[in-house]
């Protein structure tokens, strides 16, 4: 109880400073509206269209901290949905701006803003002052001169430090009682307001996903190709040049056979290349959709790829179903490829898989208590797996575990709707055998 009292003072005192801050912010909104209007009005000379364009920027750069903010406090998250500007040109970047509907998006929230947004945070400092000012008002009655009055609400007016006593310390206990219950309710109306303000429309919400998804799609299209070309160069390089031996020894074979001792020798060497071909290519087709995720499904094929890796690992993944074959598959290679990493560089004793299935989303967590260091770089694995992961419109995430703690997690996220035609193989016998 003593603990859940703190938070909930916490929080107001937070939020108190917040509103006292923001109205300060709120004075150089006023500015920054000014400076913009200012210059889009002049900038019919072309002389001070540069100046717009850097007001229209320190706009953004005040929206972006209020964004920042409703994340922080609220757990309000705001997309900006500007559009990108030139890398250069400054008559570019002006009209890029001034047709952007962002920019008179964050034209109209600093004109709310320093409206009815000052409004609302004008009434938790406005309380707050008011109580503490009354309850000490009797203190610092006798700095007052004599003929001093004050006058409070409900016609009553304090002449002597006895009615500050009897009228101001109750008034300021009000007032206090009004801000402890109204600042969270207050705060999270202009978070509201805020929001909407800020946030994109629905036009604008609609381009980004087709933008995204139409790179997405590329970026499937080339993964496909360099996969392909993947298979062709490891079917030309290893199995088909052991094949290429195998008939090259069978057909030295057939000279020799009757004539020279050596052909035992020949022959061995023949079923040798012969065997290596077909582990080959067994690893081959294994390595484009292991067997045992068509039999038992993501959950059972992370439990078999845990069990061969030479790594500690705690496997807990609640998936109650099949998922889409390509999703499975993209899940699996991110675990194997990751673990894979773990095994070569971290230098890590123990890791560990955690996923769960919920409202059509998988959300998986690889982690380890290895050295960290790991980066998502440009042609690198991370990169790669990442590009994998945005063709189902999933997200990758990395964390390092700040110091003196080392360790690496990544977080993965994708979309995913159980499969009823495909029941999960072995789910009933797999509870029993999950990895500890």
């Amino acid at each position: 109880m003593t603990n859940q009292v703190e938070r909930l003072s916490v929080g107001r005192w937070r939020f108190l400073g917040g509103a006292a801050v923001l109205i300060l912010v709120i004075v150089g909104e006023l500015l920054m509206l000014t400076w913009a209007l200012s210059t889009l009005v002049s900038a019919l000379l072309w002389i001070t269209a540069p100046l717009f364009t850097g007001a229209v920027l320190a706009n953004r750069a005040l929206a972006g901290s209020r964004r920042a903010w409703l994340a922080r406090e609220l757990g309000t998250v705001v997309g900006s949905g500007y559009r990108q500007l030139p890398a250069t040109g400054w008559w570019a970047r002006f009209t890029t701006v001034l047709r952007d509907p962002a920019t008179w998006r964050d034209m109209r929230w600093l004109l709310v803003d320093m409206t009815a947004g000052l409004v609302l945070l004008a009434v938790p400092v406005a309380t707050f002052a008011a109580g503490v000012l009354s309850v000490t008002l009797p203190v610092f009655w006798s700095l007052l001169p004599d003929s001093a009055a004050l006058d409070f609400p409900f016609g009553v007016t304090v002449e002597d430090t006895l009615g500050a006593l009897t009228v101001g310390v109750p008034w300021g206990l009000v007032c206090l009682g009004v801000f402890w219950l109204l600042t969270p309710v207050v705060l999270r109306a202009y978070g509201r307001l805020t929001a909407a303000m800020l946030r994109p429309d629905d036009r604008w919400l609609l381009t980004e996903r087709v933008e995204h998804l139409s790179t997405t799609r590329a970026q499937t299209v080339d993964a496909q190709a360099g996969e392909l070309r993947r298979i062709e160069r490891d079917l030309h390089d290893g199995a088909q040049a052991h094949l290429v031996a195998l008939g090259m020894s069978l057909g030295m074979v057939e000279n020799l056979v009757r004539n020279d001792p050596a052909a035992q020798l020949l022959l061995s060497e023949a079923r040798d290349h012969n065997a290596q071909a077909i582990t080959e290519l067994r690893a081959l087709i294994t390595g484009l959709r292991p067997q045992v995720l068509n039999d038992r499904g993501l959950v059972g094929a992370v439990e078999s790829l845990a069990i061969r890796i030479p790594l500690e690992i705690d496997v807990d993944l609640d998936v109650p179903g099949r998922l889409p074959e390509p999703v499975e598959s993209a899940a699996y290679f991110t675990i194997s490829e990751a673990l894979a990493n773990t095994v070569k560089h971290s230098g890590a004793t123990r890791a560990w898989v955690h996923g769960r299935w919920k409202n059509d989303l998988l959300r998986l967590e690889i982690g380890d208590n290895g050295r960290g260091g790991a980066a998502i770089r440009h042609g690198g694995g991370l990169a790669g797996v990442r590009q994998r992961l945005a063709a189902f419109d999933g997200t990758l995430a990395l964390a390092l575990a700040p110091a003196p703690v080392s360790g690496t997690t990544l977080t993965i996220e994708l979309p995913a709707v159980l499969s009823p035609e495909f029941p999960l193989a072995g789910a009933d016998q797999r509870d029993g055998q999950r990895r500890p």
